[in-house]
């Protein structure tokens, strides 16, 4: 059966491995940039306020959405440091779009009780690997990887789920001693270190799976997306709509439990002595 043919857990990590040691250079290079500024972060907040501390931290998060986008290019071909982010900035809007629609459908699946978002999420898991290479754009790129992971969903769920939890492993024991070594700041820095390695690598291993699917369905490419565009445009609006209904129940809580403190105050004073 077709199944059987999906890469194997250990070929994936020896594949991914591989494709990792030969780029490495490149890799760290893109991905340094953002950590640079994450542990600078760290770093200041062992000595500085908190908000001059998370200044660097929200720099870092904004190069690190350009910088996974310059990794996908840099697993591409051998390009350059400076080409890599220069692509990167070119499809900056395309992917954003990309990102806030994925997103939204799959959070969209989560309103429908759960299930559906877990099942759109590993549908979706190589949207942006078929933007960049593929250059698919918007709901066309989340359709095609949809087709790449059908027939293959619990394959692909499954060499998913072990990566995550290696890496959470590591992470948890990385957090524990530079927890030990200096607090909350010098597990946070560690980690962020660590970051060095593990995106980079998450990057090859995610691309070297979606080579291996497409292997497996070259008709897909060869062809226009198909699937229910409809219905994942209705999934991303209830998402949005979750999302709304979520910060009006958060502020009617919120009104709530002032107006039941007030209501505590004023009580005993109304009183009569």
């Amino acid at each position: 059966m077709n199944q059987a043919k999906v890469i194997s857990i250990g070929d994936l990590f020896r594949e991914s491995w591989k494709l990792y040691r030969e780029r490495v250079r490149i890799l760290t290079k893109i991905i340094l940039l953002p950590v640079a500024f994450l542990v600078a972060g760290d770093l200041l907040g062992l000595f500085a306020p908190s908000g001059l501390a998370s200044l660097p931290a929200f720099i870092g998060t904004i190069i690190s959405f350009f910088a996974y986008l310059a990794l996908i290019f840099a697993l591409q071909e051998n390009i350059q440091f400076g080409e890599a982010y220069r692509r990167a900035w070119k499809k900056i809007w395309s992917y954003g779009w990309l990102t806030l629609l994925s997103g939204f459908a799959v959070l969209g699946g989560f309103v429908m009780l759960v299930i559906p978002g877990v099942i759109f999420s590993i549908w979706f898991a190589f949207a942006t690997y078929v933007f960049v290479i593929e250059e698919e754009k918007g709901m066309s790129a989340l359709l095609r990887s949809r087709e790449y992971v059908r027939d293959y969903w619990w394959q692909v769920f499954g060499r998913q789920i072990v990566f995550g939890l290696a890496a959470l492993v590591v992470i948890i024991f990385l957090g524990l001693v530079g927890t030990v070594l200096g607090g909350e700041a010098g597990a946070s820095f560690v980690v962020n270190l660590f970051i060095l390695i593990l995106a980079p690598f998450t990057v090859a291993y995610v691309y070297t799976l979606y080579q291996n699917l497409k292997s497996l369905k070259p008709e897909v490419a060869s062809q226009p997306p198909i699937g229910p565009r409809g219905f994942f445009y209705f999934s991303a609006v209830l998402g949005i709509l979750g999302i709304i209904v979520f910060m009006v129940l958060m502020v009617l809580a919120a009104a709530l439990l002032v107006s039941g403190g007030l209501g505590q105050d004023v009580l005993p004073s109304a009183l009569p002595r």
